[in-house]
């Protein structure tokens, strides 16, 4: 028989399961859905993930100044679950991106508060803080699974995800009424607080901490990059389960997160944190091989570039603040990565797919100028086209196969095929010969298209797309780490709390720690601008009023 404690520890473990389980199960494939359903434009999907970061701006005033003082923690979960429950499914009947900002924004505004309520009401009803880490670990295992079921049982083409979201999350408002009653906090327990850490300006007259910052804020841009655009990216170049197959970053991301201690222990804080800004560079460049197994791998690094730059800045922070300003610090930095640098960086990286469309875009507004088809002409999918046309079964269509049209064809059919072939003329003059077949062809001036040709000429320049962040983040990488090495502490084995400035001449040394605190300020999550699953804390769990960046 489970005692009280573990049963009310398993309690607490599946709110975090469906906590990450929700805000997975939008947030990663929306990145397909609105483009290639709904024809949203880079420009809007931008503004679409942009809502995480206005509501990450927003709900740490929630929940300082109302949720966590007026009401019973459970019944504003509940409220605001029930809030972000409807509206998410309302987001699915959404067929224009007005409607779909507008409730993705409201239920957004309700969903990013909960994250830090739930970490709260599980911090003060478990009798060791200690066991938060084992709690919020169901956090990425809600992650992972939500990305199997969507990417392999619902897909990322249909609403049916943003159902399964919304009905989950209301499902969840019941949920949380069975947890233990956590009344309001007084107020002098409360504390007036500073939910955006502006008292932490002052932080920035230390030179160090001014590099960290800017560094820390310009790679948060970059980053988003990511989250904006993978699902669509994984897509196009026709990756299986786009979803499922992203969530071995968050495998990836526990196994870093456990040897996270390590890695500051050898090399030092601080040149992990550079380390990371270049893995996130170095991600984007393997994207822009366009090659599967490499994007694998470059998937499978999330957890090098997540958790050195998120995980590794708010540990800076802690080494950096002194005591009394650790949590306006913290806030501070999460204010400027989660907020700030999260909502422009995913405004630029949908801009920068508008700026390296589809060639299908100009085939058709020329085939459409030349009256060759019409304005609201859709293009047929691949399969649909072979199995009306591809008369030899070698899987391509040559232009001859378009030319026996039947008697019998009627007036609809016959038209049909006509702008079919007008469609893969286009197509296989911007494509080059792959295929003897298609060096035959072009020889004879004869169009020969495969399904290469044509799965090519309906995605983004991805490559183009793709070194956009990789080199605005090495160029950030490079900055903060030339800036660290005219900052040495004097420790080159970085076994230290690395992080620190060494004492200025004439100063007595700082007493050594009794205990390493680059631990305690480990993000819960909040991202994806974050982005992204719950983390582990190497050590020690956070306050229990931060949020962390997305997986």
């Amino acid at each position: 028989m489970w005692s009280e404690s573990t049963w009310l520890r398993a309690r607490l473990s599946i709110l975090m399961f469906f906590q990450f389980f929700v805000w997975a199960s939008w947030s990663v494939p929306i990145g397909t859905y609105g483009p290639m359903s709904l024809g949203l434009t880079g420009g809007e999907m931008g503004w679409i993930f942009s809502t995480t970061a206005i509501a990450a701006i927003v709900s740490p005033l929630f929940v300082g100044y109302v949720a966590d003082r007026l009401f019973a923690t459970q019944h504003v979960l509940a409220a605001l679950h029930v809030i972000g429950g409807v509206c998410m499914i309302l987001a699915g009947f959404s067929g224009s991106f007005g409607f779909l900002f507008a409730f993705l924004l409201i239920s957004t505004l309700a969903f990013m508060p909960t994250l830090a309520l739930a970490n709260s009401l599980t911090f003060r009803n478990i009798e060791d803080s200690a066991l938060f880490p084992r709690i919020a670990l169901f956090g990425t295992i809600g992650w992972i699974v939500s990305g199997f079921i969507v990417g392999i049982v619902l897909g990322e083409r249909s609403p049916a995800f943003l159902y399964l979201a919304g009905l989950i999350e209301l499902l969840l408002a019941g949920y949380v009424l069975t947890l233990p009653h956590t009344p309001p906090q007084k107020k002098e327990d409360a504390g007036k607080g500073d939910f955006l850490g502006l008292s932490a300006l002052q932080l920035l007259r230390d030179p160090e901490f001014l590099l960290f910052t800017v560094c820390a804020f310009l790679i948060g841009i970059p980053a988003v990059y990511y989250f904006v655009s993978c699902n669509l990216y994984l897509s196009q170049i026709n990756a299986p389960a786009p979803t499922a197959v992203m969530t071995l970053g968050q495998v990836g991301e526990i196994l870093v997160m456990a040897a996270m201690p390590v890695f500051i222990a050898r090399f030092g804080l601080k040149k992990v944190l550079a380390v990371g800004m270049i893995v996130w560079a170095i991600r984007y460049l393997l994207f822009a091989t366009l090659n599967f197994p490499i994007t694998i791998l470059a998937i499978s690094i999330h957890g090098f570039c997540y958790v050195f730059v998120y995980v590794g800045a708010y540990i800076f922070v802690d080494t950096k603040a002194p005591r009394d300003m650790r949590a306006s610090a913290q806030s501070f930095i999460s204010f400027l990565m989660l907020g700030v640098a999260w909502l422009l960086g995913a405004n630029l990286a949908g801009k920068t797919n508008d700026l390296y469309p589809p060639k299908i875009s100009a085939v058709t507004a020329e085939l459409i100028r030349t009256e060759a088809i019409p304005a609201d002409y859709k293009v047929p999918a691949w399969n649909e086209l072979l199995a009306k046309y591809d008369g030899n079964k070698d899987g391509a269509l040559e232009e001859d196969e378009f030319r026996a049209g039947t008697v019998e064809e009627k007036d609809a059919e016959r038209t049909a095929r006509r702008q079919a072939e007008a469609l893969l003329g286009k197509i296989s003059a911007l494509s080059p010969p792959r295929t003897r077949a298609a060096i035959r062809a072009a020889v004879n001036g004869k169009f020969h298209v495969t399904a290469e040709d044509y799965a090519a000429i309906q995605r983004n320049d991805w490559q183009n797309i793709w070194l956009w962040p990789a080199i605005a983040s090495l160029l950030v990488a490079v900055i903060f780490y030339l800036g660290i090495q005219e900052r040495k502490d004097g420790n080159e084995g970085g076994a230290s709390r690395s992080g620190e400035a060494a004492p200025a001449p004439g100063e007595a040394p700082p007493a050594a720690p009794q205990q390493p605190e680059t631990q305690q300020q480990q993000p819960e999550r909040q991202p994806p601008p974050l982005t992204q699953t719950q983390q582990q804390p190497p050590e020690t769990p956070p306050a229990p009023d931060e949020a962390g960046p997305p997986a």
